[in-house]
């Protein structure tokens, strides 16, 4: 591999696991006791309490009086004793590796002022913090966490624009929840707005957008990603399916791109968490199984075989948020 094309993939990679360093280093093996913040023995030099995992600058970053400071990469050696190659190499399996497009071409300007766009909303918001507006909201919906995924963000005041006359007019701004949404590639294509109001769903036509349309299998990646995956069709129902079952969960945003959605190859095991819509058109079932079907007719281009589990609502009309709510409910009054 030439020194260039390495450096590259190298940068894409700490890009992808910023803010991710903990899920990472638990996915490729490094002993989760390892990564409590505590004083403890050093995993390179030993030592009784001179090593802290601290992850300050969000790079996996750790401090030793023996060693001194290091970041993901360093620690994952010291920990796994692999060289950095072999630790490269299972982190970007985990964060996703960039795929080279032969031909491919300019990206058409509308694309570009889009993408432009997304990128200086995405710089405006800051990550979810405690009490914010998107913590509030989530916490409402019973869906609050120690720590949010990086790839959610806060925006204080976001324009909330309407069509008229084929131009887009701006009628106001609210609270909003961001969701970077990636393609098979790592790279952002585009971002998901839900409005609020409160610490609730502002009371517009439509609440939650997507800055561009065309997603095609790309999906909100919330959680880093080795040998199992499970996927939900909201950002809200994949929280309660992670909250419920510690899964990795990555949100599709709809039941017609669940069935498009992009698996990674390292995915062993996909558990599909699919809404009970048979009050309905059974969309959400459909979606499920379609998933689930497409991805096991690629067991054989994968070259290993592949569990699939399809989970669906009991009840006509749920979906895992209503079903992570009740349960919620009934420990609270069990206390």
């Amino acid at each position: 591999m030439e020194n260039r094309e390495f450096e590259q993939r190298l940068s894409d990679v700490k890009g992808r696991a910023e803010g991710s360093w903990t899920a990472i280093l638990e996915a490729i093996g490094v002993d989760a006791k390892l990564l409590n913040r505590r004083n403890q023995p050093c995993p390179g030099c030993g030592g009784t309490d001179r090593f802290q995992y601290t992850d300050k600058y969000r790079h996996g970053d750790f401090h030793c009086r023996g060693c001194g400071p290091g970041d993901g990469f360093r620690l994952a050696e010291m920990a796994l004793g692999l060289g950095f190659i072999d630790v490269f190499k299972k982190v970007e399996t985990v964060v996703g590796k960039p795929v080279a497009a032969a031909g491919a071409v300019s990206p058409a300007p509308p694309a570009d002022r889009m993408r432009k766009l997304a990128r200086k909303i995405w710089d405006e918001a800051c990550p979810v913090t405690a009490g914010d507006e998107v913590d509030a909201y989530l916490t409402n919906r019973g869906l609050k966490m120690d720590r949010y995924p990086s790839v959610l963000r806060f925006h204080p005041c976001l324009g909330y624009f309407v069509k008229e006359g084929g131009k887009s007019k701006k009628v106001g701004a609210y609270p909003a929840m961001l969701a970077c949404v990636q393609g098979q590639d790592g790279v952002a294509v585009t971002l998901h707005r839900t409005y609020l109001q409160a610490g609730r769903k502002a009371d517009l036509p439509d609440v939650k957008k997507l800055l561009s349309s065309g997603i095609n299998g790309a999906a909100v990646r919330m959680f880093p990603v080795l040998d199992e995956l499970a996927v939900a069709e909201g950002i809200e129902k994949s929280l309660a399916v992670h909250l419920a079952t510690g899964k990795p969960v990555w949100p599709a945003l709809n039941c017609g791109n669940m069935e498009k959605l992009w698996i990674p190859e390292s995915v062993k095991r996909l558990s599909i968490y699919g809404d009970n819509d048979a009050d309905k058109a059974y969309d959400g079932q459909a979606a499920a199984y379609a998933l689930a079907r497409r991805v096991k007719k690629e067991e054989r281009r994968r070259g290993f075989p592949i569990r699939v589990d399809v989970y669906i609502p009991k009840q006509a009309g749920d979906d895992w948020e209503d079903v992570w709510v009740r349960r919620l409910a009934r420990t609270l009054k069990a206390a």
